[in-house]
């Protein structure tokens, strides 16, 4: 395990110096930086004196300083490093020692409260870490000069209470522009999801759910957070040939048994795409501008293969749009400068473009197949709903495949029900009704479609996949009528 990164300007050897704490210079520095290499760890630092100059007095701390009394972490003596070294914040070629991303994780001044032979008592006055720990000497092992770090009192001052994890929600407009005010990125067809990340990493989604269990390839997010938590709005998305792939992600999403999900999470690995942030070290962080919270985000995240913050364009929206186009993305999101985050708001000062058009509707019935679908699913019923009402939209009928036919029957089976959705009228005027199987509205379903028809149908439907990340009563007709009027 790599635990100190290669440099020229350390000092080697292995005890602390013999330092007289009445004459530790007075306001003395510590710095604690986190380093991305073979494994994570947190390099810990006290400005020390010894007889020629002041050094840097160093420890790696793979779990870090703890933060809660009773913990101990293991703390690993490594060689001195000059005081130059505090600074230092990069990136260490990947075929030299150590190599891996370096991020300040703190950084201020301490005082020595106590040492002994075996311990040293210290405290901290940082950016994110206030209080006083122990780090006690408990021998070599393995080569290695071993230390514990213990918590002994958490003088943080209380933070705000954090935001709530309802996400902003963007508008539909009608095409793609350029403005200098504006910010564009990817818009990425994928799960919306809020990570909660402090000590580890929760995954809740737009209906407030708890999905982390469902891809534990993410729950290791926060190591990769410089923070001692934060709460990020991304998505998590499952490429198919570097493209987005809903339908791909389908076949993860509803699945909580242990087993499958190790089965199929190397075939269908996922990625949480991170675009904003909602709070960092007990700061809310949702009434600064979206320009200051995108600084703070990219700050705070080392990207990795499972973590990645989204490109942004400045500006240039119209090119943006067209490379969306071209590479097969659904559409691109453009987002005001000045924009305030409005948890659970849909806000024009967010928009999306799309390239695609997709609607999420409430499954209320299906038909039989005929033909090569004889004996399994033809269509299902589509519905939004229209105040307390729901509406019928069309049936959908492509876009199945094997797997998604059998889901599909397999989950309308539980939901059935003899009370049909729709008032006589409406079904006796659709022939595809008359024969359909009626099940309760608990389903939503993602289609892509050509827009509205004058009666209000979706156009030339297909099937994407069912998500749990959103209620029925979400999928409404002032949302679906508005889109279609965004676009006209």
């Amino acid at each position: 395990m790599s635990t100190e990164e290669q440099s020229n300007d350390h000092e080697t050897g292995d005890a602390i110096p013999d330092v007289d704490p009445l004459t530790a210079p007075l306001g003395a520095q510590f710095v604690i930086q986190q380093h991305h290499a073979t494994a994570l760890h947190h390099d810990f630092r006290l400005e020390m004196l010894n007889p020629e100059r002041p050094v840097l007095v160093s420890w790696a701390i793979p779990k870090g300083l703890p933060l809660e009394r009773g913990l101990r972490h293991l703390a690993i003596r490594t060689p001195d490093h000059s005081m130059e070294h505090a600074t230092f914040s990069g990136r260490i070629p990947e075929d030299e020692y150590g190599g891996g991303e370096v991020r300040i994780f703190d950084e201020g001044t301490y005082e020595l409260v106590e040492r002994t032979d075996d311990k040293l008592t210290f405290r901290l006055e940082g950016r994110r870490l206030q209080g006083v720990w122990h780090l006690i000497h408990t021998g070599e092992k393995s080569g290695r000069d071993q230390w514990l770090a213990l918590l002994s009192e958490d003088l943080r001052p209380k933070g705000e209470a954090p935001p709530t994890a309802n996400p902003m929600l963007a508008t539909l407009t009608g095409g793609a522009f350029d403005d200098p005010d504006w910010l564009f990125e990817p818009k990425w067809d994928g799960i919306r999801a809020i990570a909660r990340c402090a000590g580890e990493t929760k995954l809740i989604s737009r209906n407030d759910r708890d999905v982390t269990v469902a891809y534990p390839e993410l729950r290791d997010l926060h190591r990769q957070v410089v923070a001692t938590e934060a709460m990020l709005d991304g998505e998590i998305v499952a490429f198919d040939e570097g493209v987005p792939s809903f339908q791909r992600l389908q076949q993860r999403m509803h699945l909580r048994d242990d087993r499958r999900i190790e089965q199929i999470k190397d075939r269908i690995p996922v990625v949480y795409i991170a675009f904003d942030i909602l709070s960092i070290d007990g700061r809310d962080l949702t009434s600064l501008p979206l320009v200051e919270r995108r600084q703070i985000l990219e700050e705070a995240v080392v990207p990795s293969e499972q973590l990645q913050v989204s490109p942004i364009t400045d500006g240039d929206g119209l090119a943006l749009f067209k490379a969306a186009a071209d590479q097969g993305l659904e559409g691109i999101m453009a987002k005001r400068k000045s924009s305030r985050y409005q948890p659970g708001s849909r806000s024009k000062d967010w928009l999306k473009v799309k390239v695609t058009f997709d609607a999420d509707v409430v499954i209320v019935g299906w038909t039989e197949g005929e033909g090569r679908r004889s004996g399994s699913i033809g269509s299902l019923v589509m519905a939004v709903y229209d105040g307390d009402d729901l509406r019928y939209v069309g049936n959908v009928g492509t876009g199945f495949n094997e797997r998604s036919l059998k889901e599909a029957r397999d989950r309308l089976t539980s939901l059935e029900t003899i009370d049909p959705p729709f008032p006589t009228e409406v079904r006796s005027s659709r022939p595809e009704l008359k024969r359909a199987n009626w099940v309760e509205p608990a389903l939503v379903a993602r289609v892509e479609h050509r827009q509205l028809t004058s009666a209000g149908r979706l156009r030339a439907p297909s099937f994407q996949g069912f998500r749990e990340d959103k209620s029925p009563r979400e999928c409404t007709w002032e949302q679906l009528e508005a889109e279609a009027s965004a676009v006209n």
